[in-house]
C-alpha cells in the first residue's frame, strides 16, 4: 500500500515574520557549517532547529502549545492524564527514601499543576523539579504555576541539567521529540 503525502498546496503558507525568521535560522546554521569544515551532526543540527537562542522553535517565543500553538497534548486536553500519572507516583513515592519528582520538558506547566494538586490529597513530593532547557517554556512555566499554585509554588525547582544523584520518580510527556541525539540504538 502506498502512502499518500500532502502536496506542498495543502501546506499552509507562512506569513512574511514567519519566512523572514526562518531565513535567519537557515543562515545561523549555514554560519555553523561553514565554521565546521561544512559537517554538523544530527544532534547539532536538531540542537540549533529547537534551541537556537531566540530563533530555535522552543527558544524564539511563539506560543507552540495549545489551541493558539502548533500542537496539543494530553494534558491540555484533560485533567485525567496527569491525574493517572499522580496516582502512579504517589504509590512509586511511598516506597522511596526521597520523596521527589522530577518532570522532563513542562511544556505549558499544566501537567505539574494538575499532578501537584492532585499529590497534595495523598502526599505531596518534597520538591517537584523541572527540567526545562527553554528560557521561554521556563519563564511561562513559572507564571502559570505561580498564579495556578501559588500555595505549591515553592516545592518546584527548575533545573538546566539533569541532576547526578536523584532519587525520585522521573515523569515526561511528549519529551523525546525535543531531544537533540546522536546515535539511537535498538
Amino acid at each position: 500500500m502506498k502512502a499518500h503525502l500532502p502536496s506542498d498546496s495543502s501546506l499552509p503558507t507562512p506569513n512574511e515574520e514567519a519566512r523572514l525568521h526562518s531565513t535567519r535560522l537557515t543562515q545561523k546554521i549555514i554560519q555553523h557549517l561553514q565554521q565546521e569544515n561544512n559537517r554538523m551532526s544530527f544532534a547539532e543540527y536538531m540542537h540549533s532547529a529547537l534551541y537556537e537562542p531566540g530563533l530555535g522553535y522552543y527558544t524564539a517565543g511563539a506560543q507552540k502549545l495549545g489551541a493558539g500553538g502548533d500542537f496539543v497534548t494530553a494534558p491540555l486536553l484533560s485533567p485525567l492524564f496527569s491525574l493517572c500519572l499522580a496516582h502512579y507516583c504517589s504509590n512509586l513515592l511511598q516506597d522511596l527514601p526521597e520523596k521527589n519528582i522530577l518532570e522532563l520538558g513542562a511544556g505549558t506547566g499544566v501537567m505539574a499543576k494538575e499532578m501537584l494538586l492532585f499529590l497534595e490529597q495523598q502526599a505531596l513530593p518534597v520538591h517537584y523539579f523541572i527540567l526545562e532547557v527553554s528560557a521561554d517554556l521556563r519563564e511561562r512555566q513559572q507564571r502559570y504555576l505561580q498564579q495556578e499554585i501559588p500555595h505549591l509554588f515553592s516545592r518546584l525547582t527548575w533545573l538546566n541539567t539533569l541532576p547526578r544523584d536523584f532519587i525520585g520518580v522521573i515523569v515526561a510527556n511528549e519529551v523525546l521529540d525535543a531531544l537533540p541525539v546522536h546515535l539511537f540504538h535498538y
